[in-house]
C-alpha cells in the first residue's frame, strides 16, 4: 500500500535527520572539549548516514514507478527526497568541521573567537528546530528556522572580520584562524540547510512555496 510505503519513508527520514543532528553535535563538540574520540564518532555515522541516503533515494523512486502518486502523495514522497539530499550534505558539513577541529587540538584559538560560540548555539538551534518541525510538520516552528538565518549570516560576517585583525596581529597562526574560518563556513552552511528543510516542511505540510521569504507564511491560528 501507498500510505505504508510513505510512512516507512518518513521513518526511515526521522531516523537520518537523528543521526545527522548527533554528527553535528559531536563535531561541533570536539572543537570546544578537544576529545578525538567525538570525531571519530562522526566518521563513524557518517557511513550509516549515507547508507540511509541511498537507501530513501531508491525508495522514493520505486515508490513513484510503482505508485504513481498524486497530489499530496507525490508531494510529500517529493519533498522527502529533497529533505534526504539536505541532510546528506548536513553531515558533509559536520565532516568538515571534524577535519578543521582536528587541526586545532592542540592550538586552542578557538576561544580568541567568542562569536564562534555564538554562532554554534544558534545554528545547533536553528538544526534542532528544523527536525523537530519536520516530524511534527509544524509550520510555525519552520517559520521560526527561516527568521533565524540573517543572525547567523550576521555573525558569520563578524568573525570574518575578526579573523582578518587577528590574522595580522598573528600572522604565525594564520593556519589555525583559517581553519576557524572554514568552521564557520560550514556552521553557514548548516544554517542554509536547516533553513531549506524549514521551507521543505511547509511546502509539505500546507502545499506552499517558500524560499527565505517570511512573509509568505499564513499566520497559524489560535
Amino acid at each position: 500500500m501507498l500510505e505504508t510505503r510513505i510512512q516507512e519513508l518518513k521513518q526511515m527520514l526521522i531516523s537520518e535527520a537523528g543521526l545527522v543532528e548527533k554528527m553535528v553535535s559531536l563535531s561541533v563538540d570536539g572543537l570546544y572539549k578537544n576529545i578525538p574520540s567525538l570525531l571519530e564518532n562522526v566518521l563513524a555515522l557518517e557511513d550509516q548516514v549515507n547508507q540511509t541516503e541511498l537507501e530513501i533515494d531508491d525508495k522514493c523512486i520505486t515508490t513513484i514507478a510503482l505508485y504513481q502518486p498524486e497530489a499530496r502523495d507525490l508531494r510529500l514522497i517529493l519533498m522527502i527526497y529533497r529533505i534526504n539530499n539536505d541532510l546528506e550534505r548536513l553531515a558533509d558539513q559536520a565532516v568538515n568541521i571534524s577535519e578543521s577541529t582536528a587541526h586545532l587540538m592542540d592550538n586552542p584559538v578557538v576561544y580568541e573567537l567568542p562569536e564562534l560560540e555564538q554562532m554554534k548555539s544558534n545554528t545547533l538551534t536553528m538544526l534542532k528546530n528544523s527536525l523537530d518541525a519536520l516530524v511534527k510538520e509544524d509550520v510555525a516552528l519552520s517559520h521560526q528556522v527561516c527568521s533565524e538565518d540573517n543572525t547567523v549570516d550576521s555573525l558569520n560576517r563578524q568573525i570574518y572580520h575578526h579573523l582578518v585583525e587577528l590574522i595580522q596581529a598573528n600572522p604565525i597562526l594564520t593556519s589555525q584562524y583559517l581553519h576557524l574560518l572554514r568552521i564557520a563556513k560550514n556552521l553557514e552552511r548548516i544554517a542554509d540547510l536547516s533553513t531549506n528543510i524549514a521551507e521543505n516542511t511547509i511546502y509539505l505540510a500546507i502545499g506552499k512555496v517558500v524560499r527565505h521569504r517570511s512573509e509568505d507564511i499564513p499566520p497559524i491560528s489560535s
